[in-house]
């Protein structure tokens, strides 16, 4: 297969050769919030027309309310400095009609690691690329995506390109034969395997009551004894809101703080949350009018308050199962494990195909899954430092001193992690630096952090 580039003044060609007729596309970088803007129509038309179920997190809605939150730039609510990313959005334009969208942003400095990578990490849990069906089927979308990556290297000094959590159906294999545009040394592109995320199909159970059916007499009866246990406490329902509801943005905050305390308790950390203006980003999330996709909250709560939450988003029929929390006071009584049958009742009711644990199928995941997603992560390094970076970093160090966390005890790794809302500092090197708590502003040298 050879791929041919041809620059233009306002954007790429390419063409995939040997065809009876050649077939063009247009490629452009979109830099800013605006230019999400302007596209904006053609963007959520291409969404409807794709109707891909595993593509939440590369919508419009998704994307642009992130960037409000998190791009700093003029119009931007509130930017933490620590995370400091510029939009590079790829579009692929065939004619005037928007056929792929590619949401991704570069990191780091030119005196850092310059490394592109999904748009809206550490947010979102799945790399994607959202593509017209019939433009897929052409022929001509491995080639627009190695169009995408010389584009980007092009109008930036990039070292890296890190793509991880994808969909193995989302990205062509012809891909990992596409050479490099800079030959020799350059590394990539690399499509490897990266491991599965859990699932739940439903599709083949007509009720709730065929789910319960097909669960082993054992597995019934503890499950009873713990709802039973848990409604034994008071009168208890289980709610659901979408966004843009009374009672959604409650029901955030509650959830939010069930995660920060358990992961306060626990030892543990995640990046997502550790970012300012969590709640404050799910809040601002849209729904569709019809309920069928966007974002919702869904509660357990026994005489009215929340013990068990879930945050989450509805996507084609596809329930991502974003955040899961509980009341750790009541952590004897099972509130989590609960919410999780309540909320497959709830699925099956509604017609929800997939009920996506977001993770790999391990502990818990693997009783309320019954099947994976396979994942890929597709990475190219066109500069010593981002080979360095990669094969040092990325894949040695770091997954090291995370093996090596969550091996240490929970005292410990409580000692060495910071708690959930605190944010990290950065200094003028690009390195950390220090923690700050919540609201505070720092100076470093002539940067400033605040919420």
């Amino acid at each position: 297969m050879n791929i041919h580039i041809e620059a233009l003044s306002d954007g790429f060609h390419c063409d995939r050769q040997p065809m009876a007729a050649a077939v063009s596309c247009r490629v452009d970088i979109i830099t800013d919030i605006a230019g999400l803007d302007a596209i904006a129509p053609a963007w959520r038309a291409l969404e409807i027309r794709a109707a891909d179920p595993l593509t939440y997190f590369q919508s419009y809605a998704w994307c642009r309310t992130w960037c409000a939150y998190y791009v700093p730039e003029k119009g931007c609510l509130s930017a933490p400095a620590a995370l400091a990313p510029d939009i590079r959005v790829c579009v692929v334009w065939k004619g005037d009609r928007l056929v792929a969208v590619w949401p991704l942003m570069a990191l780091g400095s030119p005196h850092t690691v310059r490394r592109i990578v999904s748009l809206t990490e550490p947010h979102s849990q799945y790399g994607n690329i959202l593509v017209d069906p019939e433009f897929r089927a052409s022929g001509n979308y491995a080639a627009a995506i190695s169009d995408c990556w010389s584009k980007l290297r092009q109008e930036d000094r990039i070292d890296t390109i890190i793509f991880d959590n994808v969909p193995a159906s989302a990205i062509p294999v012809e891909i990992s034969q596409v050479a490099a545009v800079e030959q020799g040394k350059d590394r990539g592109p690399e499509l490897m395997p990266s491991g599965a995320s859990a699932a739940f199909d439903l599709t083949s159970f007509d009720s709730f009551e065929d789910y319960r059916k097909s669960l082993k007499s054992s597995t019934r009866r503890a499950r009873n004894k713990r709802r039973n246990k848990l409604a034994g406490l008071g009168e208890m329902h289980y709610v659901v809101r979408f966004a843009g509801e009374a009672g959604y943005a409650d029901l955030l905050r509650h959830g939010i703080a069930m995660k920060r305390r358990w992961l306060t308790e626990t030892g543990r950390a995640t990046r997502a949350l550790n970012l300012p203006n969590v709640t404050e980003f799910l809040a601002a999330l849209t729904n569709e009018p019809n309920g069928e996709s966007g974002a919702f909250a869904a509660a357990v709560t026994i005489d009215g308050k929340p013990v068990a939450v879930e945050i989450g988003f509805l996507w084609h029929r596809r329930l991502y199962s974003w955040l899961g929390s509980f009341d750790w006071d009541l952590r004897d009584y099972s509130p989590g494990k609960v919410q999780l049958e309540e909320a497959i009742g709830w699925c099956i009711g509604r017609g929800v195909t997939h009920y996506d644990l977001l993770g790999d199928p391990t502990t818990y995941k693997s009783d309320w899954s019954n099947g994976t997603t396979p994942l890929v992560s597709w990475r190219a390094a066109p500069t010593l430092r981002g080979r360095l970076y990669l094969s040092v970093w990325n894949d040695r160090l770091r997954p090291a001193m995370k093996r090596a966390l969550a091996a240490a005890p929970p005292g410990l790794r409580a000692k060495l992690i910071p708690p959930p809302g605190w944010r990290r500092v950065r200094s003028l090197t690009g390195l950390p630096r220090i923690f700050c708590r919540p609201g505070c502003r720092v100076r470093v040298g002539n940067r400033h952090g605040g919420r």
